[in-house]
C-alpha cells in the first residue's frame, strides 16, 4: 500500500475542518479534580477539545465548555466502566474509591447535546452501550437515528466490538456496510479494539483505510484514546486523521517519548517545584507539544519529507520500520 493513497489531509464535513487533529480529552474517570484541571488548562486549548456528556450532565464539569473553536462531545461510555485493579494504563493512575458510576442512558446522553450552546461547532460522538454490545448493522442504524436530530454537528459513528467475548472490533463486518459510513463524518474506534498488538492496529488501519480508499470513500479515522506521540505518527502514516486521549494528563511529552512526570523532574533537576506547579506546567506544555505534532503531520503529508516529523527523532527509525512491517510502502 502506497503512503500518498493512505496518508492524506481529510476533511470533516459540516464543521469544515481539516485533518491531522490532536486532541487533548478530559474525563472525571480517574480524575476527581477535573473541574480544577479543565479551568488551569482551558485558555491554552482553543482549537480543539474533548468532552464527555456524562461528565457535563453529572455536572463533573462546568456547562461553560466553550473554549475550544470545535468540541467533540464524547459519548459517556468511557466513564461508565468501572475502574479496575489491572494493568490497564487507563486504571494504573485512577483513583478507584473516588470514582462511583451514576446513571446513564440513551435519553441522558439525547439530553445533553440539546442543551449546548451555539458557542462552538460540535462533534458529536454516537452513544455507545459498553455493557450491550450489539451488532454493526444495529450500531450503524441507531447512529443515524441519533444524529438525524443534530444536523448542525459533525457526526462521529464510534464502532465498538459486537460480542462479550471479544475484545476487538470485527473488521470484515465492519466493512460490509462501508457504503453506509459514507453518512458519517467521521469513523471512530478505540485504540485498545482496533488489535492485540501496535503491529496488528498498523495493520488492521491500512486494511480498512485501503477498503475505504477503494470505494472512493474518504471519512476521517479517529482513534479513540491515543494520546502518545509516537503512535500518533505510526497510526497517522497508517490512514488514521484524528486522534484524543488522556495521557497529556499523565505524563510529559518530550522529543516524542511519553515520559514519567518524576523522571522529566529529575532530569530538569526541577526537584524543589511544588508538585502542582510541575503538573500544570506539563500538562501546558504536553499541548504546545501536541500543537507542534499537529502541525508537522499537516507539512508532512503535503511535501512527504520525514523530516518534518523529527520531533519524535528519537524513535523515528523504529516507526518507519514499524509501518513498513505492516504492509505501507514508505520512502525515507
Amino acid at each position: 500500500m502506497q503512503l500518498d493513497e493512505i496518508c492524506q489531509i481529510r476533511n470533516i464535513p459540516i464543521v469544515d475542518v481539516s485533518t491531522p487533529l490532536i486532541i487533548p480529552s478530559f474525563s472525571s474517570r480517574g480524575f476527581p479534580d477535573l473541574k480544577y484541571i479543565y479551568e488551569q488548562t482551558k485558555d491554552y486549548i482553543t482549537d480543539v477539545s474533548l468532552v464527555s456528556a456524562y461528565d457535563l450532565y453529572h455536572q463533573y464539569l462546568e456547562a461553560e465548555i466553550y473554549s475550544s473553536d470545535l468540541i467533540f462531545i464524547d459519548s459517556g461510555g468511557y466513564e461508565t466502566q468501572q475502574i479496575q485493579s489491572t494493568s490497564n494504563l487507563d486504571d494504573i493512575y485512577a483513583c478507584k474509591n473516588s470514582y462511583s458510576i451514576k446513571s446513564w442512558n440513551l435519553d441522558l446522553h439525547k439530553t445533553v447535546l440539546k442543551q449546548l450552546e451555539p458557542n462552538s461547532q460540535f462533534v458529536f460522538v454516537s452513544y455507545d452501550n459498553w455493557d450491550n454490545p450489539q451488532s454493526t448493522i444495529y450500531q450503524i442504524e441507531s447512529a443515524l437515528e441519533l444524529f438525524a436530530n443534530f444536523p448542525e454537528a459533525a457526526s462521529n459513528f464510534l464502532y465498538k466490538s459486537e460480542s462479550r467475548g471479544s475484545r476487538y472490533i470485527d473488521i470484515i463486518e465492519l466493512l460490509k456496510y462501508a457504503e453506509k459510513l459514507s453518512s458519517f463524518s467521521i469513523l471512530g474506534i478505540t485504540e485498545k479494539e482496533l488489535g492485540g498488538s501496535i503491529l496488528e492496529r498498523c495493520q488492521n488501519l491500512l486494511k480498512i483505510r485501503s477498503a475505504l480508499n477503494e470505494k472512493g470513500i474518504s471519512i476521517p479515522i479517529h482513534i479513540f484514546g491515543c494520546l502518545d506521540p509516537g503512535l500518533i505518527i505510526a497510526y497517522f502514516l497508517c490512514g488514521a486523521d484524528i486522534f484524543d486521549g488522556l495521557a497529556w494528563l499523565r505524563y510529559v511529552f518530550k522529543e516524542g517519548l511519553a515520559l514519567y512526570p518524576s523522571t522529566v523532574t529529575l532530569r530538569d533537576r526541577n526537584w524543589g517545584d511544588l508538585e502542582q506547579d510541575l503538573t500544570k506546567s506539563s500538562s501546558i506544555n504536553n499541548v504546545l507539544e501536541l500543537e507542534s505534532l499537529s502541525r508537522a503531520m499537516t507539512r508532512f503529508a503535503q511535501n512527504r519529507l520525514t523530516s518534518e516529523l523529527m520531533q519524535c527523532s528519537k524513535i523515528m527509525p523504529n516507526i518507519i520500520d514499524l509501518v513498513k512491517e505492516a504492509g505501507l510502502k514508505i520512502e525515507v
